[in-house]
Order: C-alpha cells, then sequence, then structure tokens
C-alpha cells in the first residue's frame, strides 16, 4: 500500500492522519452553515474602566468566497446570521472563531 504524501494543504493526508475538513487555509463553501464566535463589548470593564469583551456564539450562513490577509495571514469568511435575508449584509468572521461548519441542509439536531 503506497502512503499518502504530506503536501502541506489542508486537508491533505499524511501518513498515519486522517482527512480533516478544509479549514482555515482553505475556506467554507458558500451557504454552508457555521457556528462562530463574536466578541461584545457589553458586560463588565476592566481596571482601567474600559469594557472587556465578552465573547458569544452564533450561527450564520457562509455568504461567499473567503478572504485571506496576505500580510497577517488571517483568512476572513463572510457570514450572514442565521435565517437573515440572501441580500442581508454579511459580516467578516475570522476562520480561526468559526467553531463547527455543516453543509446546507444538516439538520440542527445532529450538529
Amino acid at each position: 500500500m503506497a502512503e499518502a504524501k504530506d503536501s502541506g494543504q489542508p486537508g491533505a493526508l499524511a501518513s498515519g492522519e486522517r482527512t480533516w475538513p478544509t479549514r482555515h487555509g482553505g475556506g467554507y463553501p458558500p451557504g454552508w452553515q457555521v457556528s462562530y464566535r463574536c466578541r461584545t463589548h457589553r458586560g463588565t470593564r476592566d481596571a482601567a474602566n474600559v469594557p472587556a469583551p465578552d465573547w458569544r456564539e452564533q450561527d450564520g450562513t457562509v455568504a461567499g468566497r473567503s478572504l485571506r490577509d496576505e500580510h497577517t495571514g488571517t483568512t476572513w469568511v463572510p457570514v450572514r446570521p442565521h435565517e437573515s435575508a440572501p441580500d442581508a449584509p454579511a459580516d467578516l468572521v475570522r476562520a480561526t472563531d468559526i467553531l463547527d461548519a455543516h453543509p446546507p441542509g444538516t439538520p440542527r439536531s445532529l450538529r
């Protein structure tokens, strides 16, 4: 049996590894349902009386192709809030903040 060669690409198989979904470097397909975390500045304040960021989890739909900032290496994914209109504006979410992703039509109970 031939060994799979690690090409360095996300989702590529190397010896003894399992396949991972294409994620941070390759983006998510438009229409996929994602759960992601985002910051809010409501809540407690730090010692300098500056609002400390709180994290909350949201659901949304990937609205287009991912964008990669070549200077910082950050991948941004356009995401519309769950059950919003197709022409609603999309927010850019860092790929590292996406916690879970599933193809469209997957029941929420299976997530």
